[in-house]
């Protein structure tokens, strides 16, 4: 735990939970009950919506075997770091109706931001690797055996996970528990010198470079199937469903674009200089409450979109929708039974 004055001085920037800036002093901004109660509905129900859409989609790939594809094991580690993801909102409601009292220790403190930038890049790289290898099937063909081996898929993941990591550990070193009086905040503090190698570097090399080459890719993937699908006067199944995953998974990319960008807006913010923080806080202050619901409401997509887009998907959740509601009427059944004294071997035969 540190005093303010060794880490908050007139060169840093610091932010601290949902919604708050500070710069070159520690000072809130308390907000109305009404806007706190209608962030914390907005996320409230995005963290049910993420946990039951992610955990179906965990699930079906999980229990059938016709879902266990290279693509949805991708989708598989998207759903689980869209459900680690969704676990972060309990604390930042808390964050929003208690700001003076972080519970958590120093520990916690440095593994909040650690944990956090450690998912975001992980969905990032997923959707990288998912899409470069949809344009090397696409587009190369001869090496489609190759890139279905799961083995492989599992290596890539593994891969995105551990580089992940790497570049998320500074966050743990410039995370502050910082004690003022009776108050203890959780803050992310970054010197003005330092903004450009860890914000910048961070920027482009989970944002802007990855979100470009897949925009890159997925336009000559389309030039591909456009051009497949010309060739012949009645297109192939094949083509057809390699459209109709392509589209799935461009939309997937394209939400995180979308979801993610009021953040990475706000990133690039910080890196200009300013003079008088009056003029900016307010929008600031705004553009941080769009980009952490945003960010939140990410996790909610995608389980919708594989259910929109894809009819195996679609099918899988039914399928286990019925599977929980056929477990549920046995066990009702069961029950009536032993309570009417029906023997369970007579219990077929009592349903026909």
């Amino acid at each position: 735990m540190t005093n303010e004055s060794n880490n908050f001085e007139n060169d840093t920037y610091s932010s601290y939970g949902i919604g708050l800036s500070f710069h070159d002093d520690i000072s809130t901004f308390e907000e109305s009950c009404l806007v706190k109660s209608i962030v914390s509905t907005f996320l409230g129900v995005s963290m049910v919506l993420s946990l039951i859409g992610n955990t179906c989609t965990v699930a079906v790939i999980a229990r059938e075997r016709s879902m266990k594809t290279p693509i949805n094991y991708y989708l598989l580690n998207l759903a689980i770091t869209d459900l680690m993801t969704a676990l972060f909102i309990p604390i930042e409601i808390y964050i929003l109706w208690v700001p003076d009292y972080y519970p958590f220790g120093e520990e916690g403190c440095q593994m909040h931001f650690l944990i956090w930038d450690l998912l975001s890049n992980c969905s990032v790289l997923t959707i990288l690797a998912f899409t470069i290898e949809r344009y090397l099937v696409i587009s190369k063909p001869f090496l489609r055996q190759q890139l279905v081996i799961n083995s492989r898929v599992f290596k890539i993941i593994t891969i995105n996970w551990i580089l992940s990591a790497i570049f998320s550990i500074p966050n743990a070193f410039y995370s502050y528990l910082v004690q003022r009086k009776s108050y203890v905040y959780c803050f992310y503090t970054v010197r003005e010198s330092e903004k450009i190698i860890l914000i910048a570097a961070n920027l482009l090399m989970f944002y802007i470079l990855p979100m470009s080459v897949i925009f890159v890719l997925y336009v000559l993937i389309a030039v591909k199937l456009k051009e497949k699908t010309s060739r012949t006067y009645n297109p192939a199944y094949g083509v057809q469903n390699k459209n109709k995953a392509v589209k799935m998974l461009a939309a997937v990319a394209f939400s995180f674009f979308v979801c993610w960008s009021p953040y990475s807006i706000l990133r690039i913010i910080l890196l200009i200089p300013k003079q008088n923080p009056d003029d900016y806080f307010k929008f600031e202050r705004v553009l941080l409450y769009v980009s952490v619901i945003n960010s939140y409401v990410y996790t909610v997509v995608n389980p919708i979109l594989y259910s929109l887009m894809s009819r195996k998907f679609r099918n899988a959740f039914k399928r286990l929708l019925k599977s929980k509601n056929t477990q549920c009427r046995s066990r009702s059944g069961e029950s009536e039974h032993a309570n009417t004294g029906i023997p369970l071997s007579n219990l077929k035969l009592h349903y026909i």
